[in-house]
């Protein structure tokens, strides 16, 4: 990483841009404006501005006159930091550590922008580049996109290319699809008292319990649903598989009040090749089932879906960005789907072709504590962006 790049990570790593907030979104889009022009980039800014609230995108175009356009996909927004005082090294300044950058957001996804702005930088003093770029650099892609990249390709701005690099990704493998979500609350309800009288009462956390265990059968339930497409190396099925996880759990106000409901949030990933409505019925009616089986009062409420999604393995640009990788990283770099999610829907559902690759190695502790990206990745990404565009059709 030279200084031109250093500084520009460390002044995004130093902007908390985190998507609960929703602060300092303007002030990153000027960095990022000021980086992109002094790279030799044309760039434009949409602001969605939902809610009043500034949120710029970002379109930075190489333009060198070829017959095919390629877009990069990217994002400034990232999770919270949660419990700064736990970090080992401060989250919103840039620290740098023989081959690794620490910082919240260094991997997800500042050093991939900063990446992508320095790849072009290089093809611009060259000349090389046989194809365009149209460089896509968003928010609110840590909460579904809708007014980041949703609103640049569905919005007014109606961006378009040939084919999309969603960088967003690992570098272990070409990623060629992604996982849908679906999320959502189950309500246990009892009634609320004095916890010296637990008889005439309710308790909802006990009656929680056994519905949880008949709830924990939907997670075997969901493993059995398996995807045409690989899973990422180092995972335990040779195919995407379907997950289904209880992730939080609130009852409760004080220690002598008997609890009258109880709420658990679930997630549950879902393959490329289902249907977001279909999962959300299969979950209500097992729900239902659990009910009549342990006689408790629930109730449930869907607060995501997403759509997973996935691309042909033998389509032309797949092919080309592929090889673009093997000969820049690594000649076994095998294609798979990716297990989270991304922005890469935006694309394949108006019919463009999309590819994910990126700084996001299993290691980095991205959306935990001391989150770092490998310097070396950052090259990697970079060269493979390089390799790409000059490589051409």
């Amino acid at each position: 990483m030279d200084k031109w790049e250093e500084s520009f990570l460390r002044e995004l790593v130093e902007l908390d841009t985190n998507s609960d907030e929703k602060s300092n979104y303007a002030e990153c889009a000027e960095v990022i404006k000021k980086y992109c022009e002094e790279a030799g980039l044309k760039v434009e800014v949409f602001d969605s501005k939902h809610d009043e609230t500034p949120q710029p995108n970002i379109v930075a175009t190489l333009e060198v006159g070829a017959k095919e356009t390629v877009l990069l996909c990217t994002h400034y927004d990232v999770v919270p930091a949660g419990d700064v005082e736990s970090w080992k090294k401060p989250p919103f300044k840039l620290t740098l550590e023989k081959d690794k950058a620490f910082g919240r957001g260094v991997s997800d996804n500042k050093g991939n922008i900063v990446a992508c702005v320095s790849a072009a930088k290089e093809l611009i003093q060259k000349g090389t580049s046989k194809i365009n770029w149209k460089l896509l650099i968003s928010p609110n892609e840590e909460i579904g996109g809708a007014w980041g990249i949703d609103y640049l390709i569905n919005g007014k701005p109606k961006i378009r290319g040939d084919f999309c690099i969603v960088v967003d990704s690992g570098p272990e493998y070409v990623s060629i699809g992604a996982s849908g979500v679906v999320s959502g609350t189950i309500t246990v309800h009892g009634n609320q008292g004095h916890a010296g009288y637990p008889f005439a009462y309710a308790n909802a956390i006990h009656l929680s319990i056994p519905l949880l265990n008949v709830m924990l059968d939907y997670v075997d339930l969901r493993r059995k649903v398996i995807s045409n497409l690989p899973a990422p190396p180092g995972t335990p099925h040779q195919k995407l598989w379907g997950r289904f996880s209880m992730t939080m759990y609130q009852s409760g106000s004080k220690s002598n009040i008997i609890p009258g409901k109880a709420e658990i949030t679930f997630d549950c990933r879902l393959i490329p090749e289902e249907n977001p409505a279909e999962v959300m019925k299969s979950i209500a009616e097992f729900l239902e089932k659990a009910k009549e089986e342990t006689g408790v009062e629930a109730t449930i409420e869907f607060k995501m879906n997403v759509h997973g999604w996935s691309s042909d393995p033998d389509d032309k640009f797949i092919q080309r960005f592929h090889e673009a990788v093997k000969e820049a990283v690594d000649p076994d770099i095998p294609i798979a789907a990716d297990l989270g999610g991304n922005d890469g829907h935006f694309f394949t559902e108006v019919g463009i072709p999309t590819a994910c690759y990126g700084t996001l190695r299993d290691d980095n502790n991205y959306h935990g504590l001391d989150e770092f990206m490998h310097l070396s990745d950052f090259q990697s990404v970079k060269d493979v962006l390089i390799a790409f565009a000059e490589k051409g059709d």
